[in-house]
């Protein structure tokens, strides 16, 4: 019942703007915009005072030349007053913005955050009304959060329970696009996903309102074409996977322009929505109102009704296109700690590149929501270490081995260092022969290192080979020798140049383990690659 209202009151709307015609009824806040740029204004849930960003003015925490400092307004009974400063609380010299308010205006959600030595942080932080004054704002805890753009945006809902937010991550289509996260029973938020292709672009999606109905969304777009530089539109949700929504509509002429509009709400009280809009402004860009419609106003009283937590999303039983979200990280081979590295991903239709020095986590882990099945093509390259490629078929079992229990896909990349050591796992043989006991096993594992040589030409290695110490040192030696010429036989037999390898065989003279047990004599039986150019 509930979904056909939402689709009666979609067409509603989309017929209301197409009857609106072409001049724009923009009602101007005179009393706070002014000549410096004004974006983002967020009604507290009374309605009693207007939050807003004003970005150029000397007053705010880094000069002119900041991005933009929260300033508020309060509402009088003759309109706006004058609008003051925020204050060094909850501003300070990176982006500042609102995502919004919990429903009794007691909590507010801010972006970016800066901790108590000064140092700027990307993400979502919260500050609570203590008498007459916002607390200091604390860093929200969204996990796998990683923004590469400078901008950010979002949106929460009055339950305190559901982030919708614009910001540049490793699954983005084009520019900024829309994701969803959910915040969960102990307090931290899920890690963030994008809503899809039906409001994701190549371009710039912004400034997101999702109305506490938690189905209607308005953001600001380049990517649909339109009336000037971004224009507002609105989709329904259609369904808990929160990547199914209806064609986005255009609000139309009356609010876009062939300036930029952004940050289209409806307020929980009162007849006017708000937004700004560079047309008609005296600075950069200003605050206006617009006229609620029929349909916006009945939007408005479900709001008013509807303010209760959802369900947690549950993934459909017979998705169309099944997507997996991968946990990868960039791992130093011989120890498995993480490291920096450009990481360039490959699949479909899309290219995904991140910096692993960008992330916030000392883990250096990051996501990538991928379709199920397709083939990843990844490349890396890491100061001082060689160059790593790989093709696997994205899948939610890790190929590279698991790294902790939810499984990472773990990159292991090898130091570019003459004398580096690095064992190659289970190339298994027939007792007492150079014969490989597990071809398919051999061949996967050797497979790492003919496409580690293939990405470094000019790569030299020694191949060492090692027994247990069971039987005769001079047979066990001739043994060792002959096992690793084996390995070097099928990597020339792979297309690398026998004059790159050279072979030694130890037998038994260096164990890294106890030949008095079963698991140390295992871990002495063992083929290794060494660097030696």
């Amino acid at each position: 019942m509930k979904t056909t209202l939402y689709t009666i009151l979609l067409v509603l709307f989309c017929n209301q703007v197409m009857l609106l015609g072409q001049s724009q009824s923009h009602i101007k806040m005179d009393s706070i915009s002014s000549s410096f740029d004004e974006q983002n204004p967020v009604l507290t849930p009374d309605g009693k005072r207007m939050y807003f960003v004003r970005s150029g003015h000397p007053r705010n925490e880094g000069g002119v030349i900041d991005r933009g400092d929260i300033w508020y307004s309060d509402k009088t009974e003759t309109g706006w007053s004058v609008a003051k400063h925020g204050g060094p609380t909850i501003n300070h010299t990176g982006l500042n913005g609102i995502v919004g308010f919990s429903a009794d205006g007691e909590r507010i959600y801010l972006l970016n955050y800066k901790d108590s030595a000064g140092n700027l942080h990307k993400g979502i932080a919260m500050a609570e009304w203590v008498r007459d004054h916002w607390s200091v704002p604390q860093l929200l805890d969204i996990r796998y959060f990683s923004n590469n753009s400078e901008y950010i945006s979002g949106s929460i809902s009055p339950d305190e329970k559901v982030m919708i937010l614009s910001y540049k991550s490793y699954d983005t289509f084009g520019n900024e696009d829309l994701y969803v996260t959910f915040k969960e029973s102990n307090g931290s938020w899920t890690p963030p996903e994008n809503l899809g292709v039906d409001v994701n672009t190549l371009g710039e999606e912004w400034a997101p309102y999702l109305a506490p109905d938690l189905k209607t969304l308005y953001f600001s777009s380049n990517g649909f074409g339109g009336q000037g530089g971004r224009d507002i539109f609105v989709s329904q949700r259609k369904d808990n996977t929160w990547r199914d929504w209806t064609e986005p509509v255009n609000l139309g002429s009356e609010v876009n322009t062939a300036g930029v509009e952004l940050g289209y709400a409806i307020p929980k009280l009162g007849e006017l929505a708000y937004f700004s809009s560079t047309q008609n402004s005296e600075g950069f860009g200003d605050i206006f109102g617009f006229p609620l419609n029929k349909t916006e106003k009945v939007l408005q009283e479900i709001v008013s009704e509807t303010e209760k937590p959802i369900s947690q999303p549950t993934t459909p039983k017979e998705p169309v296109k099944p997507v997996v979200v991968m946990t990868m990280q960039v791992l130093d081979i011989r120890n498995d700690e993480p490291i920096n590295g450009i990481v360039k991903l490959n699949f479909g239709e899309k290219e995904v590149e991140v910096n692993t020095a960008d992330l916030d986590s000392p883990e250096k882990k990051f996501l990538v929501t991928i379709e199920e099945g397709i083939e990843v093509n990844v490349e890396i390259e890491a100061e001082g270490f060689l160059k790593y490629k790989e093709t696997f078929m994205a899948s939610a079992t890790p190929s590279q081995g698991v790294v902790e229990a939810k499984g990472v896909e773990g990159f292991r990349l090898t130091p570019r260092e003459v004398g580096t050591k690095i064992q190659i796992p289970n190339v298994l043989f027939n007792e007492g022969t150079s014969s490989f006991a597990d071809a398919k096993t051999t061949a996967t594992q050797l497979a790492v290192l003919i496409e580690l040589m293939k990405n470094n030409p000019d790569l030299e290695i020694r191949l060492e080979g090692h027994t247990d110490n069971r039987g005769n040192p001079k047979l066990l030696k001739e043994l060792s020798l002959d096992r690793v010429n084996a390995v070097k036989d099928y990597l020339v037999e792979k297309g690398i140049s026998g004059k790159r390898i050279e072979t030694v065989g130890y037998g038994g003279e260096k164990p890294v383990g106890q030949n008095s047990t079963d698991s140390g004599r295992e871990k002495n039986r063992r083929v290794e690659f060494v660097i030696i150019k």
